[in-house]
């Protein structure tokens, strides 16, 4: 009886550890996750230096053109369709607007007036006797509608899908912190928690343990979003540009890869070492 009283307390032992650990590595995902989210897709200085990457420049370049066609079309401009008729000297300076208005901490936007005189500035001051002559007509065009222009600058580039968007960025970089705080503090009592039910060594080989398992499904979600673009084309998506975040987004997650597999190495030391032999 005895004995077998010392195999239920053994065996609920290994159970309640084995609780904590997937526990602990959840958070530990969590709190990894968030943070880079936070620190990369939210953070306008990153995604601004992202989009200058070769790989992802011409993907910009269509991204801005296309906005740039409808703005033709709706002006009535006659342009050669589904061309890229702004360079990407001529297509940053508009991108760099639209991501200091959505991303970072900020207010929540109610209008986007701003944003779209921005836009037409940047239109008026890229556009000169080098560009195109299919650009020229449209910045020739654009400048006769006079008080109508940021209509159609609004119209053509979905501004109204920006301004939501730039709404949800803010709410998630608050979400996100908040989350993470609360994650930290639960870890730490986790931790504790663990540390008065086992040794120094015990807690280690557990703690690594949860570390490598949060930085193996790091690798594994974060690998599976980095090759959807590369599988599928994305590009045809709905939804605001969406293809074409996923395509910048790729090499971001590929980062989020690298930072998993390091995890995971850090942790796998420690966790081999403290191995019972």
């Amino acid at each position: 009886m005895v004995g077998a009283s010392r195999a239920d307390l053994r065996r609920m032992d290994q159970e309640q550890s084995t609780k904590y650990k997937q526990t602990l590595a959840f958070l530990i995902f969590i709190i990894v996750t968030l943070s880079m989210i936070t620190g990369t897709f939210l953070n306008p200085t990153f995604m601004k230096g992202q989009i200058r990457t070769s790989n992802n420049q011409a993907v910009v370049i269509r991204q801005v053109n296309t906005h740039f066609d409808t703005l033709a079309d709706l002006l009535g401009a006659k342009h050669e369709a589904n061309s890229n008729l702004l360079t990407v000297e001529q297509t940053q300076p508009i991108t760099d607007h639209i991501i200091d208005y959505s991303l970072g901490l900020h207010w929540v936007k109610i209008s986007n007036r701003k944003l779209a005189q921005q836009i037409l500035s940047d239109i008026n001051e890229s556009i000169d006797q080098g560009a195109s002559s299919d650009a020229q007509t449209i910045r020739h065009e654009l400048k006769k509608q006079d008080t109508n222009a940021l209509y159609f600058i609004t119209r053509a580039f979905d501004l109204n899908i920006v301004t939501l968007g730039a709404n949800i960025a803010v709410l998630l970089f608050i979400v996100n912190i908040i989350i993470v705080i609360v994650t930290v503090i639960a870890s730490i009592s986790l931790i504790s928690d663990m540390q008065s039910r086992s040794s120094v060594k015990t807690l280690v080989h557990d703690i690594t343990a949860s570390g490598m398992w949060a930085g193996f499904w790091l690798i594994l979600i974060a690998g599976i979003l980095a090759i959807i673009p590369v599988i599928f084309n994305v590009e045809a998506l709905p939804f605001g540009g969406l293809g074409y975040l996923l395509e910048i987004s790729s090499s971001v997650f590929l980062d989020f890869v690298i930072v998993g597999v390091i995890i995971y190495i850090l942790c796998a030391i420690p966790w081999q070492a403290t191995t019972a032999k």
